[in-house]
């Protein structure tokens, strides 16, 4: 029997490749900005490879901290984030922890990158990040004209790399190269990775996660190759939106907008929404069901759990 998975990492979302094909550019463009210390915003869609570019620079550049505001997004805890545990020790407030970062601030040439900035409760902790003189990178989803950023936040991002949604042959590329480092050369051929990449539509993401689910599979049941494994059989189906429940229609229509949040900040908008919000027990049970639908994706475990949307193509039509 042929091996299929070789290696299942290098098609898992935390991998980071040595390069990313098709954003050399934009990767040499922020280095240069986080050398220089030029503010610069990071926009671009889902699955568009923004997480990756801004931990790619991060191997290149010293002092260089990241915060993921979908789990940290109040000012203390961005705080707390950023500053090294042994010094916020004595610090109870933000006003103190403040403190403490502006006298780090003197002591290294902090560059501080915000992804998913938009998740922040108030963006006037970076501004006040910036007022000492640390560079700042904010990474999300959104436009320039987006209500987040107003005009005296814009003024101090003279720099804006946009990155665009990848095109069905980039998204071949990448998935061929992972495909290289992960599965056997003799379990797979072009055919079904340009499949992926011709249904999928630009997010990268979601075309490593089918590609790895159709891998792992093909290896479960005994199969030679990928392509004995439907690729649509991976892919949530539209007839399943029918079977959902009210509350688990309101839960999906928030995620497919946000496309990925934590599981506490779900539940929290799901409660704001619904006219009749259920307990969390009932909300732990929506989103099961929602998973083996196939429909979201459950990120990590308990606390720290994210869900994430399935396929932006179902979502973005039903939202």
């Amino acid at each position: 029997m042929t091996q299929i998975v070789i290696d299942v990492e290098p098609l898992s979302p935390g991998f980071l490749p040595k390069r990313l094909l098709h954003r050399e550019n934009e990767c040499m463009q922020l280095i240069g900005n986080i050398k220089s210390r030029i503010n610069t915003l990071v926009f671009g869609p889902t699955g568009s490879g923004k997480t990756a570019l801004i931990k790619l620079a991060m191997r290149e550049c010293r002092d260089f901290l990241y915060v993921d505001c979908m789990l940290y997004s109040t000012e203390y805890s961005v705080l707390r984030e950023i500053i090294p545990t042994n010094r916020f020790v004595l610090c109870r407030s933000n006003y103190e922890l403040f403190k403490e970062l502006q006298k780090i601030a003197k002591e290294r040439r902090l560059v501080i990158c915000f992804d998913n900035f938009t998740q922040l409760k108030s963006i006037d902790v970076v501004k006040k990040i910036m007022s000492i003189g640390i560079c700042v990178i904010l990474v999300g989803r959104v436009e320039r004209n987006s209500p987040s950023l107003n005009q005296n936040i814009l003024s101090n991002f003279p720099t804006i790399i946009r990155l665009e949604e990848y095109s069905v042959d980039q998204t071949f590329d990448i998935l061929k190269e992972r495909t290289r480092l992960a599965l056997g050369s003799a379990s797979y051929t072009d055919s079904p990775l340009r499949r992926i990449a011709e249904t999928i539509g630009g997010n990268i993401t979601m075309a490593l996660a089918v590609l790895r689910a159709v891998a792992l599979k093909a290896e479960s049941e005994g199969k030679n190759t990928i392509d004995e494994v439907s690729i649509e059989e991976m892919l949530p189906q539209n007839d399943y939106l029918d079977e959902l429940s009210n509350d688990e229609r309101i839960i999906f229509k928030i995620l497919s907008e946000w496309k990925s949040l934590p599981s506490s900040r779900l539940y929290e908008l799901y409660a704001q929404t619904a006219k009749y919000p259920k307990c969390e027990r009932s909300f732990r049970n929506y989103m099961e069901n929602l998973c083996l639908k196939g429909l979201v994706r459950a990120v990590g475990e308990k606390r720290g759990r994210i869900y994430e949307i399935i396929n932006d193509e179902h979502a973005e039509g039903n939202a």
